[in-house]
């Protein structure tokens, strides 16, 4: 087993990080609460891992409550929230993301890198929209242009909706980026953030609509039409795209291949 430092190991860490400023007590609690909250997470998001991959085998919340006393719901409510810690990378690993076509899968990497770019601590619903919109080939992108939207006005509303809600700052940069869209390749590897409640919602919405087929990136449309209310769902209702008219987009995108390939 891995041995988790001990007491006196963190206390030099926290003493160390100040050796190059007069000793300062108060200055010592921040950076030890600092490093205290790092460490809950990282322990959080161990036990997140795992409830999220019991989850991708087939476990339901209340096999995985009945152990615990829990109920369906009190195991939801314990550790739900835990797997909001947990990067695309680390959902990637757990199995919970292996129903994703490979398109859906790109459009996700590409949402945290631009997720990243705008500053913020987690993936939003907006941010997997500019990444499903990056891909022109897209049958969701196809669908969107069967409605009369033109997408890079939608990528534009997109951007500015993101402004100011985002986190601090650019913390990552726009390296990946070229005019405005994120790399096919899967991003920037850096980057690693984690999906919002939201996005969450999206991706989960996605699987439904997917009815046990391969999630595709217009299945991650209609996962964000389902929730009218996120930044996707607000910037596609503005455009007069709904959930309904998606889905008839869709089908008809669909004939439309179809045909051409006979």
């Amino acid at each position: 087993m891995t041995a988790i430092p001990p007491l006196f190991d963190l206390i030099r860490d926290v003493l160390l990080d100040g050796t190059a400023e007069p000793r300062d007590p108060i200055r010592h609690i921040g950076h030890a609460e600092r490093l205290a909250g790092e460490l809950t997470h990282l322990g959080e998001s161990l036990v997140g891992f795992f409830v999220e991959q019991a989850r991708a085998e087939g476990l339901s919340w209340a096999d995985i409550g009945a152990p615990r006393g829990l109920s369906r719901q009190g195991a939801q409510q314990r550790y739900g929230p835990l797997l909001t810690h947990l990067t695309i990378a680390d959902l990637v690993e757990a199995g919970a993301l292996r129903q994703l076509g490979e398109a859906a899968l790109a459009a996700l990497h590409r949402a945290e890198v631009h997720s990243a770019r705008l500053g913020r601590d987690a993936i939003d619903s907006g941010d997997l929209l500019l990444g499903v919109l990056d891909d022109d080939e897209s049958p969701a992108v196809a669908a969107i242009r069967e409605l009369g939207v033109d997408p890079v006005v939608l990528r534009s509303e997109l951007e500015q909706s993101a402004e100011g809600s985002g986190g601090p700052g650019q913390r990552h940069g726009s390296a990946a980026f070229e005019s405005g869209k994120a790399s096919d390749t899967g991003g920037d590897q850096s980057v690693r953030l984690s999906l919002s409640v939201e996005a969450r919602r999206t991706l989960d919405g996605a699987l439904a609509e997917a009815r046990g087929h391969r999630v595709g990136p217009g299945h991650l449309l209609l996962g964000m039409l389902r929730n009218p209310a996120g930044r996707a769902g607000r910037v596609l209702g503005a455009r007069g795209i709904t959930k309904s008219s998606a889905m008839g987009a869709i089908l008809a995108v669909g004939n439309h291949q179809t045909a051409e390939r006979e």
